[in-house]
């Protein structure tokens, strides 16, 4: 006789779901100033009973990539993380989740992500996150009308937080891992002006400049632009650039929609996040802090949210992370 644990790891074996690529030209991003490419390359995993199944109709999730990554690395294997296709066939296999179409979604860019907002100099990647990429692949493919949620980690964790708030009607669950430690609270920016001005300088001259002021560059496209000072295409006030990083960040944008949000019915707008015990520091500040005080916002402000704290740090345990949020995003979805 065949043990029930023997017939689980059969099926966990056996699953097999299928992943598509195709690329489309974004129309949302079409004479960006900073020449950002329209051409963009989505990967989808399919349930393996999707063929078969031609009536059959799923719920979606669109994942967000973080900074400096691609649709790719969800699906590229690594010591951490068996990527989201070996990830779903086992969870699937074995009962633990249903079945779900996964989109992974392309927020590149040339100062290594486009943190997935409306920008005049590099295009409007929020438009193109909520619109065009919702509207070409659910014409695609056949997704279930009110079972659809967004998922990232990093740039792609305040990708999906800041979308949720901006968007509620849009999705039924949010899961935000480890999302953009710098972006989540405000800081007093203007305490490290001459820091960001020479950080600044060295990235107009092409010198190295530290990774993280590509993301600073990519949020001040966004709140304080300037088409005519290239190469980085912000305002060349810093003073003026300092005052609007820190009136930009997830809590303050909790504040402002927190009567939009708590109009909604809760229920419907299931909020996950979490982060690690080792993320270091931003801008002088401890991350974890940061998190707890976003969280502290968030709950003051009436909008529903649970949270996490799990031992590790910003990259160590992604496929771990993944699999925490995507449990959470099923339970809503069942």
């Amino acid at each position: 006789m065949t043990s029930d644990s023997t017939l689980k790891q059969k099926r966990e074996n056996t699953y097999q779901g299928v992943v598509e690529r195709f690329s489309f030209e974004a129309v949302t991003l079409v004479g960006n100033t900073s020449n950002e490419n329209v051409s963009r390359n989505i990967i989808v995993y399919l349930p393996q009973s999707y063929a078969d199944s031609p009536q059959r109709e799923y719920p979606i999730v669109y994942l967000l990539h973080g900074m400096d990554s691609n649709p790719e690395a969800w699906f590229a294997p690594t010591a951490n993380n068996p990527g989201i296709e070996q990830t779903m066939n086992r969870l699937v296999g074995a009962g633990e989740m249903g079945e779900m179409i996964i989109v992974a979604v392309d927020g590149t860019s040339s100062i290594l992500g486009s943190w997935y907002l409306n920008s005049p100099i590099s295009g409007n990647f929020f438009d193109y996150l909520t619109q065009e990429v919702i509207d070409i692949t659910e014409n695609r493919y056949r997704a279930i009308k009110g079972k659809r949620a967004i998922c990232g980690h990093s740039m792609g964790g305040f990708g999906a937080l800041n979308t949720i708030m901006m968007r509620p009607d849009l999705y039924q669950a949010c899961a935000a891992l480890s999302p953009g430690g710098m972006m989540m609270r405000d800081h007093g920016y203007q305490e490290h002006a001459d820091f960001f001005r020479h950080q600044f300088d060295l990235f107009a001259k092409g010198e190295q400049c530290e990774w993280f002021i590509h993301a600073y560059l990519t949020i001040l496209r966004v709140i304080a632009p300037d088409s005519d000072n290239p190469p980085t295409y912000i305002t060349r006030n810093i003073n003026e650039a300092m005052l609007a990083l820190e009136q930009f960040n997830l809590s303050a944008t909790a504040r402002d929609r927190a009567q939009f949000l708590n109009s909604q019915r809760k229920e419907t707008l299931p909020i996950y996040t979490e982060i690690g015990t080792d993320e270091g520091e931003s801008v002088g500040e401890p991350i974890l802090e940061n998190f707890k005080a976003m969280i502290a916002t968030f709950t003051a402000l009436g909008v529903p949210v649970s949270s996490h704290i799990f031992e590790g740090g910003h990259i160590d345990k992604v496929g771990e992370q993944t699999i925490r949020g995507l449990r959470f995003i099923d339970s809503k979805f069942n």
